[in-house]
């Protein structure tokens, strides 16, 4: 069977579908030897995979507009393309599907419903037609997979399609085992840690806030947001939340709120290994990889109270309400007054990850395209 692949975010694999793409390629390369795959990106880029899977440079058209060459890439050349090589079944990596019916078997990732569900998302009408489009050709796919079931519930909700045309199949942790000490951050203190995107839903604003309230003037602790240089985050801190002399001098606190810019996967490992916990108080989330990476490094959770943390982690996490600055710095000043909970959250966490394995997505996602042979 001839397998056509969108891998258009092979070029750019520090995101989380470039890294959902890449790992997931990989390990279908060491367990199938029997489909070709052909694989269709915008520019080529350097992989080492074997000879059924052959890399395609389909080069955008060139409009003025970066959507529009997004689109008709999408929705026109890659179909197009695809047929010329005879294509027996495509698999489209994230929702972007072409909203005329193709003749083979289509198969999409739907990461989570954010476009659908969340109005920010729609906010130009360029967004609203695209994710109005989206919607609509995602109820021509054959099979549709998604990454928890959070948002398989979302997803029928939404389509309101069947049951047996959706599949979930876990992510895993891209990490890498090598670790480098990041020489561009300083490591001073112990650390809490946040990883993840900062647009609004991810409430980093609340996390900083807690954290100057409640942790920074008591404990000598640092919160560290890793690639959040030039993302205006700066302006929430404050001295509202800081002791001060004669009610006049603010009181230099014992904890900093730590900027970091973009850092290399091994460097990421580093701070996961050698962090206090990780915090994640988003009020959205898909699956939330972060979650995921940090249990496969033994590190404990404190997690926003929303249902898809507490599926990812099996609820060993420590959770607060996402919506409350004090719930938030409470459940901070709860976890480091409790070594017993760190050990506890620490092993649960680490016995929990093994259910998160590239291995197992690669076959279940095989296991799809069968359903098509």
């Amino acid at each position: 069977m001839k397998i056509g692949i969108n891998a258009r975010f092979l070029t750019e694999p520090y995101t989380g579908i470039g890294q959902y793409t890449y790992n997931l390629l990989l390990h279908l390369s060491k367990i199938d030897s029997e489909n070709d795959y052909y694989l269709f990106t915008p520019e080529l880029v350097d992989l080492e995979l074997p000879e059924n899977f052959h890399q395609i440079r389909l080069p955008e058209k060139q409009y003025k507009s970066a959507s529009w060459r997004k689109h008709h890439w999408e929705h026109t050349q890659l179909p197009q393309e695809m047929g010329k090589f005879e294509i027996d079944l495509a698999h489209f990596f994230y929702p972007s599907n072409p909203n005329k019916k193709m003749k083979i078997p289509i198969v999409v990732t739907v990461h989570d419903a954010i476009p659908w569900v969340l109005p920010e998302y729609r906010k130009k009408f360029r967004s609203k037609l695209y994710h109005f489009y989206t919607k609509r050709a995602l109820k021509k796919a054959d099979h549709i997979i998604t990454v928890s079931n959070f948002s398989k519930d979302e997803i029928k909700r939404i389509l309101k399609i069947p049951n047996d045309v959706i599949r979930v199949i876990y992510l895993s942790s891209p990490l890498q085992d090598k670790m480098t000490p990041p020489i561009s951050v300083p490591l001073r203190r112990k650390y809490l840690l946040y990883i993840g995107g900062y647009d609004k839903r991810k409430n980093v604003s609340s996390l900083m806030k807690a954290f100057q309230k409640h942790i920074g003037n008591q404990y000598d602790i640092d919160l560290m947001l890793v690639n959040s240089k030039g993302k205006g985050l700066e302006e929430h801190i404050t001295d509202e939340y800081n002791e001060k002399v004669a009610g006049k001098y603010v009181v230099k606190p014992k904890g900093k709120v730590l900027f970091t810019g973009p850092l290399e996967p091994g460097e990421l490992t580093y701070l996961y290994k050698q962090a206090v916990a990780l915090v994640h108080v988003s009020l959205y989330e898909g699956f939330n990889l972060p979650l995921v990476e940090a249990m496969s490094q033994g590190l404990p959770i404190i997690a926003a109270d929303i249902p898809v943390n507490h599926e990812v982690t099996g609820d060993h996490a420590l959770f607060v309400d996402p919506t409350s600055v004090d719930s938030i710095g409470n459940g901070i000043h709860e976890f480091l007054n409790q070594k017993t909970l760190t050990q506890k959250l620490r092993k649960e966490g680490l016995d929990r990850s093994r259910d998160f394995s590239w291995e197992k997505c690669a076959e279940e996602t095989l296991s799809v395209y069968n359903l098509y042979s």
